[in-house]
């Protein structure tokens, strides 16, 4: 979560970035309060996997963290393809490598879960 909020942060201080938001615009066009649930939403989930880990059994952990962790893992290949070949961006594009790591160390760790073994 860390991540998420030190990448958006710095986002703050890229050209043009406040002057977007004064106007309501965000990457996914116009804001609206539907399009803030969504982002919302995107950023529960990690919060809540945390929480589900330790009450969900071995084996409906081990699938939900490794479906989550391939969504969360293809947004982050999408912001990066995104952000290639913007000098103001290096850095998000580092926190996404960052990310992705995390999310191939899950994935792996999800797999290797033995059937009876608790989460």
């Amino acid at each position: 979560m860390f991540l998420y909020i030190y990448a958006d942060y710095f986002q703050l201080m890229t050209p043009g970035k406040l002057e977007r938001m004064i106007e309501m615009q965000t990457p996914m066009g116009p804001t609206s309060p539907g399009l803030l649930v969504i982002f919302s939403l995107i950023l529960i989930v990690p919060a809540l996997m945390i929480f589900l880990s330790v009450f969900l059994t071995a084996q409906i952990n081990k699938w939900l963290n490794l479906v989550t962790a391939f969504l969360y893992a293809s947004i982050s290949i999408l912001i990066i393809v995104s952000n290639i070949g913007y000098e103001w961006h290096t850095f998000y594009i580092l926190f996404n490598l960052v990310e992705l790591l995390i999310f191939a160390l899950i994935i792996s760790q999800a797999w290797k879960w033995p059937k009876g073994e608790s989460a």
